[in-house]
């Protein structure tokens, strides 16, 4: 029942994170539902064969540099966005096409994680132990954010990317609905650099602490 455990939690959060939010633009729901799971299942087959302290170890050293890369580029975007909205001579034009470079950094390092890297985490560090509550617990909050992301962030600002904008300076007003429209009080680079520091004091436990509780 043990080694069935993380089947349990990396089914159904691929079945939400890959199959309905992501198939399922392109899908039914109940078929891209269905797809995901079977992938996350898929994952854990594969993680059956690599099962081992090595590639535990590189999947937490992995998992910690994605969030890091993410938490860190989610600051910079918010800091470099907010500066420009200073700008009294900004146009809308000019503030998108600031925003619209980070779509495909965060698309391409959330699908990593999301598709690949928390499934195995969670598979191959399935061990009794102090590390697998750090690993669960990084995973958790992981797994939440990516559901507030999809429902509150993903709308509004690609609805926002996808709108006209003028070519002329923003007024003052415009200015705070583009601050209001883009999220920039966006606290999420903080959930993940709290992801990160989880997953960087799994990756500091000793092999020895970990054995004695195998």
């Amino acid at each position: 029942m043990t080694r069935l455990t993380p089947y349990f939690l990396v089914v159904p959060f691929s079945a939400l994170i890959t199959g309905l939010f992501n198939l399922g633009e392109f899908l039914p729901w109940p078929l891209a539902i269905l797809l995901g799971a079977t992938w996350g299942f898929l994952v854990g087959l594969v993680a059956r064969r690599i099962r081992h302290r090595r590639a535990e170890d590189a999947m937490i050293a992995i998992g910690a540099a994605g969030f890091a890369f993410a938490g860190c580029g989610g600051l910079m975007a918010i800091l470099l966005l907010k500066g420009a909205l200073d700008s009294t001579s900004l146009t809308g034009d000019a503030l998108e096409q600031m925003f619209l470079p980070s779509i495909p950094y965060y698309i391409a390092v959330n699908s990593i994680l999301e598709i690949l890297v928390i499934p195995l985490i969670l598979y191959v560090g399935w061990r009794p132990g102090r590390r697998r509550i750090l690993i669960v617990a990084a995973a958790a909050l992981y797994f939440a954010m990516r559901v507030w992301t999809y429902i509150a962030f993903v709308p509004a600002r690609l609805g926002w990317a996808d709108s006209e904008h003028s070519t002329q300076p923003l007024s003052p007003a415009e200015r705070t609905q583009a601050f209001d429209d883009l999220m920039l009080n966006d606290p999420r680079w903080i959930l993940l650099l709290v992801m990160f520091g989880l997953l960087l004091l799994a990756a500091l436990l000793r092999p020895a602490e970990r054995d004695v509780q195998q």
